[in-house]
């Protein structure tokens, strides 16, 4: 513990020897301490302004950033290693260590907290805010605009008629209510049948809910390291293969982070729809 409260004390003492000017208006070494964040941050910036980005963002199955994150350094969330790092400004998550939070305070390292985003809007909303803080509000714009316009392809037709779908990852974690999925479900015109029973966020959903009312659409995205466990068992349980929803491949990646993300899952969402579509005119021609 005494070795630890040394370490600090010397980083602080560099930093504070080293330190860039506070609130600088381009803050030349950003760290970001959440994968989502870290995935809009490296649209806005380039990677040379780039001090850390989350050790989570290496993750293939769960960041939208992983091949990218190979090549840029990682920080594991250390009030050490951050002040290590010099940062103008730290990008966190109301998920981000309090404990550093508060030592990044007692120093005078200038971050900022970030909500999850709950909704298209509150997403938007987000990477402008970082787009502000980075200094770059123009390319903050562009990458809204380039999400917009994949939502606005995706909508539904006009008289085309609504399916109830449902998201099933590993260990039965859906997007209920209240989620970014969710919002993009009812845009492409798929009705989420967890926010019907009214299961907020990220839950897990009963398997009987799903047997009881069988979804047009089952979004299902499998996790390959969980195979054999009673998560990934819950997903590949013999009563789904008795349900007759069109399966499609739904990556876990999707529920976990928005912003740019958006682009990939609401196409996806699109193109899960149409291919129920497909199947239903296939039918009605024989």
């Amino acid at each position: 513990m005494r070795r630890h409260a040394q370490l600090l004390c010397l980083c602080v003492a560099l930093f504070v020897a080293s330190s860039p000017p506070a609130h600088a208006e381009e803050p030349a070494r950003i760290v970001s301490l959440n994968q989502c964040l870290d995935a809009i941050l490296v649209e806005l910036v380039p990677t040379e302004r780039i001090a850390a980005i989350s050790h989570y963002s290496r993750d293939p199955l769960r960041s939208p950033i992983a091949a990218l994150a190979q090549r840029l350094p990682i920080t594991y969330e250390s009030a050490e290693e951050i002040v290590a790092l010099r940062p103008d400004l730290v990008l966190a998550s109301r998920h981000s260590a309090i404990p550093t939070r508060n030592a990044l305070r007692r120093v005078g390292i200038h971050y900022e907290l970030f909500d999850v985003p709950f909704s298209v809007k509150d997403s938007l909303a987000q990477i402008r805010r970082i787009a502000a803080l980075v200094g770059n509000a123009a390319a903050g714009e562009v990458l809204v605009s380039k999400i917009q316009r994949a939502i606005d392809a995706a909508r539904l037709p006009p008289g085309a008629p609504r399916l109830t779908a449902a998201v099933y990852e590993t260990g039965g974690l859906t997007a209920g209510a209240n989620t970014v999925t969710d919002d993009l479900m009812q845009i492409v015109g798929l009705d989420n049948l967890a926010a019907r029973y009214d299961i907020q966020t990220h839950q897990p959903m009963q398997l009987e809910l799903l047997l009881a009312a069988p979804p047009d659409l089952l979004l299902v995205g499998e996790v390959p390291a969980a195979d054999g466990t009673q998560a990934a068992r819950v997903v590949q349980h013999r009563a789904l293969r008795k349900v007759h929803s069109k399966r499609w491949d739904f990556p876990a990646r999707f529920m976990y982070c928005s912003g740019p993300t958006i682009v990939e899952e609401v196409a996806a969402l699109a193109a899960a729809r149409d291919a129920i579509y497909a199947v239903s005119r296939a039918q009605a021609a024989r």
